[in-house]
């Protein structure tokens, strides 16, 4: 695995985790439309960090639509 796509895939682990604590956050806090509009943000953020990541180096789970056609050359994180 590359610097870059260690640095990328620390960036998606560092987005993901500041969604799920929004997301608990808002468990307990459910009346705050501030906070709601940072979770909304954050999972943007994710969102657009995990599509980055994924254009580059390829799927990270099962559940991201590849075409059946093309064989994903990278491995998977799990596999690094």
């Amino acid at each position: 695995m590359s610097e870059d796509q260690r640095k990328m895939l620390l960036a998606l682990q560092v987005a993901d985790f500041n969604v799920i604590e929004w997301v608990l956050y808002m468990h307990t806090h459910p009346d705050d439309l501030v906070g709601c509009q940072k979770k909304k943000e954050a999972m943007k953020i994710a969102a657009k960090t995990r599509k980055s990541y994924e254009a580059l180096y390829g799927p990270l789970t099962f559940l991201t639509p590849i075409s059946c056609t093309k064989k994903n050359e990278t491995p998977w994180p799990w596999h690094v």
